[in-house]
């Protein structure tokens, strides 16, 4: 199994377009990234990268801090910028809803714009990044599996892709404040 860095291949799923050459625009929602990177690790086999996510079940389905803590550090590297692209969702809101108690007690939770959405997008720097791990023969199988998890995903939007997840990995929405509106949203369709 090659092995990439969490941080690479986070730039990867934020580069890396549906088809061969492409470089992608972003991705629009931390939790939209976060089930994808997800998938990545459960339908194509990245499950143990160097450094790694760990998924538990949270809030809104599957969730891991690293991508929180690897998203700021790609960003005040200058490979990556966000910006507010609207309001969260009820998906994204739940990920980062907290009591006060629980942020008075918690020193590592992050709220920093809890309820804005965020757009993840390369700058040049990252273009040139993810350009440049394109290039390695090394991480092609890891460039394949990225590919064909937005191929098939990228287009759903996020409630069918909570669906998706909640209905094959029922494991990880033990924890889930949304999963009667996502199950129920998906049995409408």
């Amino acid at each position: 199994m090659t092995k990439i860095s969490d941080k690479n291949l986070l730039l990867l799923m934020l580069g890396i377009g549906k088809d061969k050459g492409e470089i992608a625009k972003g991705i629009n929602g931390i939790t939209r990234l976060q089930k994808l990177l997800f998938l990545l690790e459960n339908e194509e086999g990245l499950s143990k990268i160097e450094g790694g996510y760990q998924f538990e079940a949270y809030k809104s389905g599957p969730y891991s801090s690293t991508i929180y803590d690897n998203l700021e550090f790609l960003e005040n590297m200058g490979f990556i910028k966000s910006e507010t692209s609207g309001i969260a969702t009820e998906e994204e809101a739940a990920d980062l809803d907290f009591t006060f108690e629980e942020l008075m007690d918690d020193e590592d939770i992050k709220t920093s714009d809890a309820y804005d959405e965020k757009r993840f997008t390369l700058t040049q720097a990252g273009i040139d990044k993810v350009k440049s791990l394109l290039k390695s023969e090394e991480y092609k199988s890891i460039v394949d599996g990225i590919r064909k998890i937005k191929s098939k995903y990228g287009n759903y939007s996020l409630d069918d892709l909570l669906y998706y997840i909640y209905t094959k990995y029922p494991e990880m929405t033990t924890e889930s404040e949304i999963k009667d509106h996502v199950l129920r949203r998906g049995r409408k369709r």
